[in-house]
C-alpha cells in the first residue's frame, strides 16, 4: 500500500523585487571615496572627476551631501579647495557614528531614505546606516566610474540649479528653525506667503511630476500616467467629470527664499480627487492652511482628521504670485479677510471656487429636497419676513417642499461685507398662491415646474418623472390649496427686489445681469432677458455694482459644452468672473479705507 503522495517541490521563481527608487540625493563619504587618503593623517589627493560628477548631478536636479567622520573646519577647507563646497547641501562632518548622521541628514532635507544613495568604502558604515534608514540604497566607490551613467540618476534638467539652491534655503531655515524659543515663532517670523493659481495646463509637465513623484503630503494618493500627453487627457477628463470641479496649484515663498510650484488640488463637486504638496513645503502649515481656503473639500478620514486637527494656520499670508521679489516684513500673517455672499444657481459655484481661496464665503444655492428643488429666489426673502404670521407659519408646516429653514440667509443677518447675486433661477421659481392665507411662495416640484397643479391628474405624476414622494390625498391637497400664477409677474417680482435691495443698503452689492444672447435655448434666453429687463432698474437706484454677462460669453467657445443651452460657461469665463467682482471688492475696500 503506497503512502500519501509527496509534498510537490514548487519551482516557481520568487517574486522579482521592485527596481530601486530614482535618486534625490546622494550622499559621499570623503576619506578613501570621494578623495584619496585620510584627512586626520596628512595628505588627501583630489579626484577630479569626483568633483565634476557632483556638478554634473547638480544639473540634472540631484543633489548631493557628505557623512564624515573629520574635522568639520579641515574638511570645509579642504572641500572649498577643490570647489565643491558650494554644491554640498546640510553636510554632516563630526567624529560621530554615520548611522544616525545619514538618518537625520534625510529627515533634515525631508525625503525618503529609498530616494538617497549612500557611497562609503566602509561595509560597516553602510549596513549601520541602513539599520538607521531602512531602505536607503548603498554602494562603494567601486560604482563612481559609472555613476554618471547609473538609470537610478538620470534625474531631469536643472541647468539653473533650482533644486540645489533650493536646499541650501532649506538649510538656513533649519538653522533658524533650531535657533528659534519655539515652532510657532519661527513660523510667525518666517513671512510665509502663498499664491493660487489656476493656468494648470501651462504648467503641467511641473504638476504632473508633482501627482506622480509626491508621497509624503499626498493626501489622495492618485496618479496619472507616465506619458505626459496620456496624463494630460486624463487630467483634463477629470476636470470636466463634473460641471461642479475646479483644479489649481500653488507657489509657496518666505523670507528665506521662492519654493516654486510645491502643490496641487482638483475639487469636484465636495471631495478633492487630488490634494497633494511638495515636501518642499513641509512643516511649514501649507496644507492645513490650503485645505481650509478652499472649502475643506472631501478626503479619505485620515487625510481629513490630519488636516482638520485645528484652524486654518494664521502666520500665511495670500498674494497675487509668491515668486515676485516684493518685500517682506520681518512678520506676515493672513489678516482678516472680508466675507462675500453669493446667492444664485449652480454656476454661481464655480465662481465660487475661485474667490474661497482670498475670502470668506456664504454660499446661498439651490439643492434638491425630496423631489422638490429650493432655488434662491427673491420671493424667499420676502416670505421670511412674515414667518411670525401664524397662518404662514402653519401653511408652510403642512406642505413639502418649504422646509422652514430655506428661508435663512445672510442678507436678513448682515453677515456679510459684500453680496453677490444672480437670479438666473427665477425661472424656476414655480410661484404658487396659497388659496387659503393668499402668500405666495416657490414651490417647484422636479417634473411639474411652473405648471398648473390643477391642470395634472395624480396619474400622470409618474411619466413626468416626479421624484418626490406623494400620495394621491397630497397631491389632492396640494391642488386645491395652490393657484398657478404665471412666470414672472413684474409688480409682485419688482416689490421682491426692492424688499431684498432695500434690506442690503450700505454694503457692496453685485449682481450678474443674465446671458440673453448666447445659446441654444431660446425660451430660457428670452426668460433671463426678461428677469434682466427687471432687475437692472432696481438694481440702479439701489446702486448696485452691475456685471453684464455679455462681457464675458460672447460665442458658443464661451460655453460649456460648446452647444449648452446657455446656463453652463467655460471654465474660462467663471475665472474671468471672479477677477471681476476681486477687482469691484478690491476698489470698494479701498474707497472705504480713503485708499487711492
Amino acid at each position: 500500500m503506497s503512502g500519501p503522495p509527496a509534498a510537490a517541490t514548487s519551482l516557481a521563481a520568487p517574486a522579482p523585487s521592485p527596481p530601486p527608487e530614482p535618486v534625490r540625493l546622494v550622499i559621499w563619504d570623503l576619506d578613501e571615496t570621494f578623495w584619496a587618503g585620510t584627512l586626520s593623517e596628512g595628505g588627501i589627493t583630489p579626484i577630479p572627476r569626483h568633483a565634476d560628477l557632483i556638478k554634473t548631478l547638480a544639473a540634472r536636479g540631484i543633489v548631493s551631501s557628505v557623512s564624515s567622520k573629520n574635522d568639520p573646519v579641515a574638511a570645509e577647507r579642504a572641500l572649498r579647495d577643490i570647489g565643491i563646497w558650494d554644491h554640498l547641501v546640510f553636510p554632516r562632518i563630526a567624529f560621530a557614528p554615520k548611522g544616525t548622521q545619514i538618518r537625520d541628514l534625510i529627515a533634515d532635507m525631508q525625503l525618503r531614505p529609498p530616494s538617497v544613495l549612500f557611497i562609503d568604502d566602509n561595509p560597516m558604515n553602510l549596513r549601520e546606516a541602513q539599520h538607521y534608514a531602512p531602505g536607503l540604497q548603498v554602494a562603494g566607490p567601486e560604482l563612481l566610474p559609472t555613476l554618471a551613467d547609473d538609470p537610478r540618476l538620470r534625474g531631469k534638467p536643472d541647468p539653473g540649479l533650482e533644486r540645489l539652491n533650493r536646499y541650501k534655503v532649506l538649510a538656513l531655515k533649519q538653522q533658524a528653525r533650531d535657533a528659534a524659543p519655539d515652532n510657532t515663532g519661527f513660523l510667525r517670523a518666517s513671512g510665509i506667503r502663498i499664491s493660487f493659481h489656476h493656468d494648470v495646463l501651462e504648467q503641467f509637465p511641473r504638476i504632473h511630476d508633482l501627482v506622480n513623484r509626491t508621497n509624503q503630503l499626498n493626501f489622495t494618493k492618485k496618479r496619472w500616467p507616465e506619458d505626459e500627453a496620456a496624463a494630460r487627457a486624463q487630467a483634463e477628463t477629470e476636470l470636466k467629470t463634473a460641471f461642479i470641479s475646479h483644479w489649481g496649484y500653488v507657489k509657496v515663498a518666505d523670507r528665506y527664499g521662492s519654493y516654486g510650484i510645491c502643490g496641487f488640488f482638483l475639487v469636484r463637486n465636495k471631495g478633492a480627487l487630488h490634494f497633494l504638496f511638495s515636501c518642499r513645503a513641509m512643516d511649514m502649515g501649507v496644507e492645513q492652511f490650503v485645505w481650509h481656503r478652499i472649502g475643506k473639500p472631501g478626503l479619505p478620514d485620515a487625510a481629513r482628521r490630519r488636516l482638520d486637527s485645528g484652524p486654518a494656520p494664521d502666520w500665511i499670508a495670500i498674494v497675487p504670485d509668491a515668486d515676485a521679489q516684493t518685500p517682506v516684513s520681518d512678520t506676515i500673517t493672513a489678516g482678516p479677510r472680508l466675507k462675500i455672499c453669493l446667492r444664485g444657481g449652480c454656476d454661481l459655484a464655480v465662481v465660487t471656487h475661485y474667490l474661497r481661496e482670498k475670502y470668506d464665503t456664504i454660499e446661498e444655492y439651490q439643492y434638491p429636497l425630496q423631489g422638490w428643488h429650493i432655488h434662491r429666489v427673491a420671493r424667499e426673502v420676502a416670505i421670511a419676513d412674515h414667518l411670525h404670521d401664524e397662518k404662514l407659519a402653519a401653511l408652510i408646516a403642512r406642505t413639502p417642499g418649504l422646509p422652514v429653514a430655506r428661508f435663512a440667509s445672510a442678507i436678513h443677518t448682515g453677515a456679510a461685507d459684500v453680496y453677490v447675486l444672480s437670479f438666473s433661477t427665477e425661472i424656476m421659481s414655480a410661484l404658487k398662491r396659497s388659496r387659503s392665507t393668499g402668500h405666495i411662495v416657490p414651490l417647484f416640484l422636479y417634473g411639474v415646474g411652473n405648471k398648473d397643479y390643477a391642470k395634472i391628474p395624480f396619474e400622470a405624476l409618474a411619466g413626468m418623472g416626479v421624484e418626490a414622494d406623494i400620495s394621491p390625498d397630497q397631491w389632492k391637497s396640494l391642488q386645491q390649496e395652490y393657484g398657478w400664477m404665471p412666470f414672472l409677474e413684474p409688480a409682485q417680482f419688482t416689490a421682491d427686489l426692492e424688499n431684498l435691495f432695500g434690506k442690503l443698503t450700505g454694503k457692496l452689492v453685485i449682481v450678474l445681469m443674465l446671458n440673453e444672447t448666447i445659446g441654444t435655448k431660446t425660451w430660457s434666453l428670452s426668460r433671463w432677458r426678461a428677469v434682466n429687463a427687471l432687475v437692472r432698474p432696481v438694481a440702479a437706484r439701489h446702486k448696485c455694482q452691475m456685471i453684464e454677462l455679455s462681457e464675458f460669453v460672447r460665442g458658443p467657445a464661451d460655453l460649456d459644452p460648446g452647444d449648452d443651452g446657455g446656463t453652463h460657461f467655460s471654465r474660462g469665463v467663471y475665472q474671468r468672473l471672479a477677477a471681476r467682482i476681486d477687482e469691484l471688492v478690491a476698489s470698494h475696500a479701498r474707497h472705504e479705507r480713503n485708499l487711492p
